[in-house]
């Protein structure tokens, strides 16, 4: 199968680690990305051999991964264009709801497989990424449920990587649950400064995260998608087993005084909110908090 991948942060690198083993597969990359990565990608130390492809030498791919921030999206569909043909298939592992919807606008909803990563616990900084979970899980699948054959090699190859991977049933459900977790604890992780053993039993902060997925949870409601208390619950415990020294993805982008994902979580919470005439004030103010905690960085 021929792989291509863009964005190389700390989802990109240990996805591309396992899938450039048993693929065709290349790196999505313009002049300034390859000269950035040129000093090497690192794994756990470890120099990955990383084939990297520019799109004015773009071989059509079978599948295209998209792993870049929000912010960088749209900047990217120019450098993609050219790796899609009629059947290609694109997975977006980015956080939150949003980036289907702008991958299907420009290049067509068929082409765009629902997906997000989930269980993925690394510190990335520079085009060094350290992993203490071993890789993420890939959630996938069709919006239907059916289990397409897209979806079945998609499957193969991610078993002979040894990339783990989950088809649900409702990947709709799913992408909101990974949106809530999100939401909750990368946006309360960056306001505290606290990594996930520091938050892991912290009860005042788990008091928090369930403040803010009721709010989520209303608006899903309003959406379509019902996230359910068990659903909650489930997060909290599933975070809870992370007693690692790893940091939200927010948590390194303010920490590095990088451009957060702060308008894709809260923000979109917030917007969505305002749509359906629903009253989020507690996701209101941790948005702004987050917002203030960014300026006052960026002053020292």
């Amino acid at each position: 199968m021929i792989v291509r991948l863009i964005g190389c942060g700390a989802v990109g690198t240990v996805v591309a680690d396992k899938l450039s083993q048993v693929s065709d597969f290349a790196l999505i990359v313009d002049e300034r990305r390859r000269k950035s990565y040129g000093s090497g990608i690192y794994l756990n130390e470890r120099r990955l051999d990383l084939f990297m492809e520019e799109p004015s030498h773009a071989a059509k791919a079978d599948l295209v991964i998209v792993a870049v921030k929000n912010f960088s999206l749209y900047d990217s569909l120019p450098m993609i264009e050219p790796f899609v043909k009629d059947d290609t298939v694109i997975m977006s592992l980015l956080n939150g709801i949003d980036a289907e919807g702008i991958l299907s606008e420009r290049f067509g909803e068929e082409k765009v497989l629902p997906s997000f990563i989930t269980d993925l616990s690394s510190n990335h900084s520079g085009n060094e990424t350290v992993c203490f979970s071993g890789g993420g899980t890939i959630v996938f699948g069709e919006r239907s449920g059916i289990v397409s054959d897209r979806v079945k090699k998609i499957k193969v190859l991610f078993e002979e990587a040894g990339q783990r991977y989950i088809v649900p049933d409702d990947i709709m459900h799913e992408k909101w649950w990974k949106f809530m977790l999100n939401t909750c604890y990368n946006t309360l992780s960056a306001i505290l400064d606290a990594d996930y053993a520091a938050i892991c039993d912290n009860q005042d902060f788990i008091r928090a995260v369930r403040i803010i997925a009721k709010e989520v949870q209303q608006v899903a409601r309003a959406e379509g998608v019902t996230i359910t208390q068990d659903d909650i619950e489930l997060m909290i415990r599933r975070m809870a087993s992370h007693r690692d020294h790893g940091k939200t993805s927010m948590l390194q982008d303010v920490e590095a005084g990088r451009e957060s994902e702060n308008a894709f979580f809260s923000g979109t919470v917030s917007r969505l909110a305002h749509q359906h005439g629903i009253d989020a004030p507690n996701t209101d103010l941790i948005y702004i908090l987050l917002e203030a905690r960014r300026s006052v960085i960026a002053k020292h």
